[in-house]
């Protein structure tokens, strides 16, 4: 039990630290409104309301320190901070979904007991203080650390119980790629100009542009006629970098009928220059240095997300995660070649 615990526990520290560095992307949400008196109902999740009030209170959580409470986010922070977790809460919601429709759930005395292990060395007037700071309650806190320890239960216990460790990435990609694609997620705060571009499959694919390591610009539309697999990667995600030396041999493979776009979220283009030198990158290599296309055109859910595109400028295939070769090599037999 103390093992699985731990296992646990250090499971919750990096997702708060993969949050804290940004990992994890998505469309940003309309911008908080004036007061209301009803809750802002920013996404709908096969029926269940994501508002406003559950982003922020996911804002603070993700952030929550008793020892060293952080200075509050402002300005292009607090709304990164706002994207970041509204997608946690896209995400984290399709898996609990799956979960009950399983039958699992962790009782209250489990989450106490997660609560106690992570916070039980704090006082209860030093925790009353920290969180009374960040505008939570212990209220809060239970609800934040029951979904994320149900999330890690449900998919470590449940659906990767049986599932040898090097082929668990994989199978999870999977999963959670088939959840994601038979979910209906909806934006009601979007305005209709953004509800109309939407990056799905059987779709077109938002156009962008954006500049190439040489500084010019390159846009998708360009690529017409061809296939072509937008890559969303980052040199701080590890699977981001190690996926890419396959795109590689698969885009030398089919060039010219085939082209691998990378885009690279919001890195300085010499650091960028570096990696794809250093991985001996021949495809085009973008930067989207703002993070529009990224986080509002194509809303990547995480890092890395690739997206097969035909020949007519459709989206065929979103994948969220690492790709193996062999899931290009099929998309791309299935469009011919």
């Amino acid at each position: 039990m103390m093992k699985r615990l731990l296992r646990i526990t250090l499971v919750l520290l990096a997702l708060v630290i993969v949050a804290g560095v940004g990992w994890f992307r998505l469309i940003a949400p309309p911008a908080p409104p004036p007061a209301e008196t009803g809750p802002q109902v920013v996404a709908v999740v096969n029926g269940a309301a994501i508002t406003g009030q559950m982003i922020d209170r996911e804002v603070n959580t993700s952030r929550f320190n008793v020892l060293a409470p952080p200075p509050p986010l402002t300005g292009d922070d607090l709304a990164l901070a706002r994207d970041e977790a509204l997608n946690q809460l896209v995400s984290r919601q399709l898996i609990l979904q799956a979960a009950r429709r399983q039958g699992f759930s962790l009782s209250d005395a489990e989450v106490a007991d997660r609560v106690d292990l992570l916070f039980g060395t704090a006082t209860p007037a030093e925790l009353d203080a920290a969180l009374a700071q960040a505008g939570l309650t212990r209220d809060d806190l239970r609800w934040w650390i029951g979904q994320i320890f149900t999330v890690e239960a449900f998919t470590t216990d449940v659906l990767l119980a049986d599932v040898p460790p090097d082929d668990r990435q994989a199978v999870y990609n999977s999963w959670y790629n088939a959840l994601r694609a038979e979910a209906e997620i909806q934006f009601p705060g979007r305005s209709d100009a953004d509800a109309a571009v939407q990056a799905l499959p059987g779709q077109p694919a938002p156009d962008f542009t954006l500049a190439g390591l040489d500084g010019r610009p390159v846009s998708l539309a360009d690529y017409r006629g061809r296939v072509v697999l937008v890559n969303f990667w980052a040199t701080w995600c590890p699977t981001c970098v190690t996926e890419m030396p396959d795109y590689e041999q698969v885009y030398r493979q089919f060039s010219p009928d085939f082209v691998v776009l990378g885009v690279n979220l919001q890195e300085s283009p010499a650091q960028v220059e570096k990696y794809a030198a250093g991985l001996g990158l021949s495809f085009p290599v973008l930067l989207d240095a703002d993070g529009q296309v990224t986080n509002r055109q194509y809303r990547v859910t995480g890092m890395p997300g690739s997206f097969i595109i035909n020949r007519d400028g459709v989206i065929i295939y979103r994948h969220a995660g690492p790709m193996p070769a062999k899931t290009l090599r099929t998309k791309l037999a299935d469009l011919g070649l």
